[in-house]
């Protein structure tokens, strides 16, 4: 593997860990802390409430002394306390109870006195080294004056080890779950980092031109999902590259014959010493019309171009049937010439939004083909018409049409019917080619169908244009 590959994956584990880390912390401190909130506000209940209690029973007292109120702490009933001190108001200790309490901090009794010299109750908690540690002191009041203070602290490992205990057997869940999730996070990013090392080496192939290269689909991730979008581009790339290399090698021969067949003429005069004029205008002549063939096709090599790069045009309302019209005046001399009819059935208003000259050039291919692959005699039927929210124009022949197997590949590039279509005739293979890419181009359909005469109907249909105004780039 790589080291962009290894990179990858360590920024993967990283991460990952780094967010584990972040889950365990919280795992590890939240409850801690809720359960000690929960317990300070436990023990400021409890101990509050026993605080209240011994001021209550002390402010009933006419006069506080150290045998009055050992009588009153005699009768109540408190437990659980480490510490009990019971002060008049010159802080004169009267009563206590649990001298050097384990853990009793005496600046914080200090800084409570101080506060609850003000008349009100105070309280404060603390958990440290395993244990909860509780300061509460309530003035005894009696007749509106301060008569003393009774000081409570609570010293209690048994709650703080509860707590203790929740902490180390969170730790040793986290750890456990740590582990685990690491183990879980390389088998993960092994595998992620594999397919994603999948998708890297098949755009590498197919950046060297191995377009048949596939990824295994594996899931229904993301990552699957890209794996079959690649699988779909790589798909269309291989048939592009397919039809570019068999346009560039029917191309090259179309392009080849005319200019082997100009120069074996032109060598055939320069060679020949006594050559009569008459054999040199044949010659010419020859070369002349391998010059005009080459000259078709390289024109149209030229519009499927244009075609293929979908160069912007300026489309506008034409009418299907002035341009058929037009067509048809032009072709009638080589119709007259093979002795064929041209039959026209045009309607009004047939109006698309096209340019003038492409679909000129689309009823012209059309047309001329049916004169030149007819029958001599035969006929040929221009018809342009409505069909619903579509305007129709079909060409129809007399001729001998093309056979069934032929028909799904009469529309690919340089594709030519050995029986009817051959390089004598003129034809390059691209007529037809250029007449779909040109109707699919303003949005229209090409269609062939065989006749049960034997001969071939060329229907094309483009969406009708309702406003006659448009014009449209």
């Amino acid at each position: 593997m790589s080291s962009r590959f290894v990179s990858i994956k360590a920024k993967f584990l990283l991460t990952y860990i780094s967010l584990i880390a972040v889950v365990i912390v919280i795992l590890n401190t939240y409850p801690v802390i809720i359960s000690r909130d929960l317990v300070f506000i436990s023990k400021e209940n409890t101990i509050g409430s026993q605080t209240v209690q011994i001021s209550t029973s002390l402010e009933a007292l006419d006069r506080i002394s150290p045998d009055t109120v050992s009588r009153v702490m005699n009768m109540l009933e408190i437990s659980g306390l480490s510490s009990v001190v019971i002060l008049n108001s010159d802080l004169d200790e009267l009563y206590r109870v649990g001298r050097n309490a384990e853990g009793y901090e005496e600046n914080i009794a200090s800084e409570l006195l101080d506060l609850a010299m003000r008349g009100r109750n105070e309280f404060r908690a603390s958990f440290s080294d395993g244990a909860f540690k509780s300061y509460a002191i309530a003035p005894i009041m009696s007749n509106g004056m301060l008569n003393g203070y009774v000081c409570v602290y609570e010293y209690d490992e048994v709650q703080g080890g509860i707590i203790i205990g929740l902490q180390r057997d969170l730790i040793q869940i986290s750890c456990g779950i740590s582990i685990l999730a690491v183990i879980l996070s390389f088998i993960y990013s092994g595998t992620f980092t594999r397919r994603i090392t999948n998708i890297l080496d098949a755009i590498e192939s197919v950046r060297e031109g191995e377009y048949s290269y596939r990824i295994d689909v594996r899931g229904h991730d993301e990552l699957a999902k890209l794996s079959a979008e690649f699988n779909s581009l790589t798909d269309r790339l291989q048939s592009t590259e397919e039809i570019r290399r068999r346009f560039v090698a029917d191309a090259s021969h179309e392009l080849k014959t005319p200019l082997a067949a100009i120069r074996l003429l032109s060598d055939s005069i320069l060679e020949s010493d006594n050559i009569d004029i008459e054999t040199v205008k044949d010659f010419v002549s020859d070369i002349r019309d391998e010059t005009e063939r080459l000259g078709r096709t390289t024109a149209q090599l030229l519009d499927l171009t244009k075609l293929d790069n979908n160069i912007v045009t300026v489309r506008s309302s034409v009418d299907c049937s002035k341009v058929a019209e037009r067509v048809v005046r032009a072709l009638k001399p080589i119709a007259d010439e093979k002795n064929v009819d041209i039959v026209c059935k045009l309607k009004e208003d047939c109006c698309i939004l096209a340019t003038e000259d492409e679909l000129y050039q689309i009823i012209f291919n059309l047309a001329e083909n049916a004169i030149k692959y007819n029958v001599e005699g035969g006929e040929v039927t221009v018809e342009v018409a409505k069909d619903n929210d579509h305007v129709m124009i079909a060409v129809s022949d007399t001729g001998v049409g093309i056979p069934a197997q032929d028909l799904p590949y009469i529309f690919d590039r340089f594709y030519r019917v050995d029986k009817s279509r051959d390089r004598e005739g003129g034809g390059s293979g691209l007529g037809l080619s250029i007449v779909k890419s040109t109707a699919e181009k303003h949005g229209g359909e090409v269609e062939a169908v065989r006749l049960d005469s034997g001969g071939m109907c060329f229907k094309v249909t483009f969406p009708i244009l309702l406003f006659t105004n448009q014009v449209i780039k």
